[in-house]
């Protein structure tokens, strides 16, 4: 008997014995479904926050302040304008940099009172966070040096106040001052953007000339490229701790890092759930290994014909196991499929994207023939050593 013969003889087996075969492959289809639906949910959540990090830019960092209770800042320690224009002009890989200083405020339009989160910050804040226009224009140089009561609104504000995103050219009233719009961004969505921040940028000389603070709560930059942001962090870091003539007062982000440390976190998370889930493959591997043997105890005597016409014990012991290997191939094919499906509807609820990579296919695939193959060698080889005689006495 050739090799595809017994494969025919294993297929005639499993669809004879439709109910024991897939109670049989449940094991490894489950196995097999889960390491599939977790790895593309896990992929998918490290491409989607990716693609979240690099749209906000890849070569993008943010200076802060410390908190050290040893080392507690001063005045004398805070961010200025001037700081930032210093840092622009030093240093080469520093491409764009811009103050931010963070407030919230009540905005008065016909009746409405809407609060709101405000940015106030320069011209360069567009690039740095690569923000996008849905009308109008954002901050300029003029509007800073001017100190201009100007405005650039989310558009979930620019809906609320003036019921439409054209906003563009009215006014509002921001804590009693009025604010002229001149731009209204385009909402993106993400993954984590929920509902729509209602949010205004304002240029940074008008707010501390409103508030009467020259507070500036970080300094946000963009490098050249993405090799030279080390050296941005490096340089920035360096000249604000020589302005103030201070050490170990700020700290910098970096979003490269953060995309590397959560794809760490997740593929730690992912491997471990999925070497959880491959248990249900050793478990499908017993129930393979069980029917096989039962399998061998009810051919017996089919077996002892076949030794007695001139089966050798290595065409039994190929029989018994490619009818392993093809349940627990069976299986894996349905576990994928399955797999698939699941990680679909659950990405559909959560608003995540899949992704299966070819390699957790292949390794999904191995591990399930591996365990047919594993599982069927014992029952096989009992089935191959066989006593012909004592085979065909058996009732």
């Amino acid at each position: 008997m050739n090799f595809f013969e017994s494969i025919v003889i294993a297929w005639e087996g499993i669809i004879a014995n439709k109910m024991r075969s897939l109670l049989t492959m449940l094991g490894i289809i489950i196995g097999v479904s889960s390491v599939i639906t977790i790895s593309a949910l896990g992929q998918g959540g490290q491409f989607a926050i990716s693609k979240e990090m690099d749209a906000f830019g890849a070569n993008s960092f943010g200076v802060y302040y410390k908190y050290n209770p040893d080392n507690p800042m001063t005045q004398a320690d805070f961010f200025t304008i001037q700081d930032v224009k210093v840092i622009k002009d030093i240093s080469p890989v520093v491409e764009n940099i811009a103050p931010v200083s963070w407030d919230s405020a009540n905005v008065r339009l016909k009746g409405k009172q809407i609060g709101v989160q405000i940015a106030a910050t320069t011209s360069d804040y567009i690039k740095i966070a690569n923000l996008k226009l849905d009308a109008g224009r954002f901050l300029n140089h003029e509007d800073d040096n001017g100190k201009k009561r100007v405005a650039v609104i989310s558009e979930s504000l620019a809906k609320e106040l003036f019921n439409s995103s054209g906003a563009v050219g009215e006014k509002m009233m921001v804590e009693n001052q009025p604010f002229k719009v001149i731009g209204v961004l385009r909402r993106e969505e993400t993954i984590f953007s929920g509902q729509d921040n209602k949010l205004m940028y304002i240029p940074i000389s008008t707010y501390f000339s409103i508030s009467g603070s020259d507070w500036v709560d970080n300094i946000e930059g963009k490098a050249i490229s993405q090799a030279d942001v080390d050296t941005a962090i490096e340089h920035s870091l360096s000249i604000l701790h020589r302005r103030h003539h201070n050490t170990d007062k700020y700290q910098a982000w970096n979003s490269q890092k953060e995309i590397d440390s959560v794809n760490k976190v997740t593929g730690i998370i992912t491997i471990i759930i999925s070497a959880i889930a491959g248990i249900s493959l050793l478990v499908g591997g017993i129930g393979i290994m069980n029917i096989m043997l039962v399998s061998v105890t009810e051919r017996t005597r089919e077996i002892g014909i076949r030794k007695a016409l001139g089966a050798q014990e290595t065409d039994i012991m190929m029989q018994f196991l490619i009818e392993s290997l093809v349940l627990s191939f069976f299986g894996g094919i349905i576990g994928m499929l399955l797999g698939f499906g699941v990680s679909k509807i659950i990405a559909g609820f959560i608003k995540l994207p899949t992704v299966l990579s070819w390699q957790m296919i292949a390794l999904a695939f191995t591990f399930s023939a591996g365990v047919g193959v594993c599982f069927g060698l014992y029952p096989a080889r009992k089935a191959a050593l066989h006593d012909p005689i004592d085979a065909l006495r058996y009732e």
